[in-house]
């Protein structure tokens, strides 16, 4: 019963550095490596490789996780793919988005705030011109929703002004999910 434990502690070991050195490859294909190499054991194991010794060199002979690992990557372009937005991304995405509120500090703060954000929205390649148009729109489109509700229909401010931030925040919400991977230098 000991050998069995022995054995099975080697096997577990070399199955969980495998693991280990597989971590980077995609998940369908880690997945399916380690499927192959249990079955191998497993063949092993039922071909009468029980002992502790028999074991050591049913694994020396499947070779080093390393190895095994480098060997199914043979081919296989592993890509880096960096995030959707960079800090100063979100650096431009929060000036746009409490700029406009800075107005009751100072109005030269709010606007240079504001024309901070739109300098980083234009020169990102994360938004296509469209999403750049509607992250310059957030700031103008909430206060006329507000203008047009108090002046209009005579809405108390309170309602007025959650408008306005409903409809700043949810555009700048949607620019940041509709952010899109840089594109690929060649």
């Amino acid at each position: 019963m000991s050998m069995e434990l022995d054995s099975d502690r080697l096997i577990d070991a070399y199955l969980n550095e495998l693991a280990t050195e597989a971590a980077e490859l995609p998940a369908g294909r880690r997945d399916e490596l380690l499927g192959d190499v249990r079955a191998h054991i497993a063949e092993a194991r039922a071909a009468g490789a029980v002992s502790e010794d028999e074991i050591r060199e049913m694994l020396q002979r499947l070779g080093r996780p390393s190895e095994i690992v480098a060997a199914a990557t043979d081919g296989l372009v592993l890509v880096e793919v960096p995030p959707r937005l960079r800090p100063r991304d979100f650096v431009a995405l929060g000036l746009l988005l409490v700029g406009p509120y800075l107005l009751s500090a100072s109005v030269i703060v709010a606007v240079v705030a504001w024309g901070i954000g739109l300098g980083l929205l234009w020169t990102s390649n994360r938004w296509t011109t469209t999403w750049k148009l509607i992250g310059t729109l957030s700031w103008p489109l909430g206060y006329a929703a507000a203008f047009a509700l108090d002046g209009f229909l005579q809405a108390p401010i309170w309602l007025s002004l959650l408008a306005d931030s409903v409809i700043s925040i949810g555009l700048i919400v949607a620019l940041a999910l509709n952010a899109r991977p840089p594109r690929q230098s060649s």
